[in-house]
């Protein structure tokens, strides 16, 4: 597999983004789909020390996705 770097229109871009976070799934992965690619992405996991299935980070991006949550961190965690 290569990586390439492309350029896009904005709203090309935010179609894409949206319909990845929709599908918990990665915006290359979407890319790939949408181009006819049937090979799958390979993933990390570092268990069995190969590709294979989502890694935890991307299991947790983009939910905390609130803004401003770390201007007043100890408030908002602690009730401080």
């Amino acid at each position: 597999m290569k990586r390439t770097t492309i350029m896009i229109d904005e709203e090309v871009y935010e179609e894409i983004r949206r319909e990845a976070f929709l599908t918990k799934t990665t915006m290359a992965d979407v890319i790939r789909k949408r181009l006819g690619d049937p090979r799958p992405k390979p993933r990390f996991s570092s268990s069995k020390g190969e590709f294979s299935g989502p890694s935890p980070i991307e299991k947790v991006i983009g939910i905390a996705d609130v803004g401003g949550l770390t201007d007043n961190i100890d408030r908002d965690l602690y009730g401080i």
